[in-house]
């Protein structure tokens, strides 16, 4: 899975981050240490508050690519310019234009690239954001699909936390909801999916429907991660063939889904979608 864009990453980090930078620029302009009676902060006024604070959000709406952020970023940088024109005419005299004028360019740049088409695009469409696909691992599983037209056998090809794609004959409308009930080894797996789109099986491709998971109980997702934990504990992570066998019985790991297990499996899920892998 590639990692979100660099320069979103870089971009957020220095937004976290600016108050200090902020703090310890006015102390220096204005002659000042950063705490105490005659430090900045003692001096500071509410706008300064609601901009230093203002800060880490528009970090993090950044990194999260959200559309909100993309709409928070540029009313900020709106705000941003005008505030420090605001502090040089009327509030600070220790401002001098050219600090000004450099802080207004800088703005604009970043301003600049967040227009850019292919940047804002994974801000408004979430199947941009590559690195929030969830990992997927070739698991050759006999499955029995329930649809509103009857009970239908097929093959999982892949599988991941969010879904799965079968090989499948028989034809289901898209949209159409199923309960997939597939066994490994003596674990069952139950759940409720959405049928979210089709291939042919042109140019090599397996014929067959991706089915997205939509209901599934707390235990059955504690099984299920016990059973894609397994997966990548045997190599099956992004696998480009097919195995031939998956066989548990006479792994002994597979017994050892301990707790400690389940919250590294868990953290290892999250912080891939979070910072992505390689």
């Amino acid at each position: 899975m590639k990692k979100r864009p660099l320069a979103i990453v870089l971009i957020a980090l220095f937004y976290v981050l600016e108050p200090f930078g902020t703090l310890i620029h006015a102390a220096y302009i204005n002659n000042m240490t950063l705490f105490g009676g005659d430090g900045i902060i003692s001096h500071l006024i509410w706008p300064d508050w609601v901009i230093l604070c203002l800060f880490p959000v528009v970090g993090a709406g950044i990194y999260m690519m959200k559309k909100w952020g993309w709409y928070l970023f540029l009313s900020f940088s709106v705000l941003l310019i005008s505030y420090n024109i605001f502090v040089y005419k009327y509030l600070n005299p220790n401002y001098s234009l050219e600090i000004v004028m450099f802080f207004i360019i800088i703005t604009t740049v970043i301003s600049a690239f967040f227009l850019r088409k292919n940047v804002y695009a994974p801000f408004f469409n979430p199947r941009l954001r590559w690195w929030e696909i969830a990992t997927r691992y070739r698991a050759p599983l006999n499955t029995v699909l329930v649809t509103k037209n009857g009970v239908m056998t097929c093959k999982i090809i892949d599988i991941s936390e969010t879904g799965c794609f079968v090989d499948l004959e028989g034809e289901i409308s898209i949209g159409s909801s199923v309960t997939l009930e597939f066994l490994c080894d003596g674990v069952q797996i139950s759940c409720i999916g959405t049928v979210v789109n089709k291939r042919s099986g042109t140019n090599g491709n397996y014929r067959g429907y991706g089915i997205q998971f939509q209901a599934m109980s707390q235990e059955m997702k504690k099984k299920f991660r016990q059973l894609l934990w397994y997966f990548e504990r045997i190599g099956l992570e992004d696998r480009k063939d097919f195995p031939s066998v998956i066989g548990t019985s006479n792994d002994a790991s597979w017994q050892k889904y301990t707790f400690f297990n389940q919250m590294e499996f868990k953290l290892k899920v999250y912080f891939r979608s979070i910072i992505g892998r390689k």
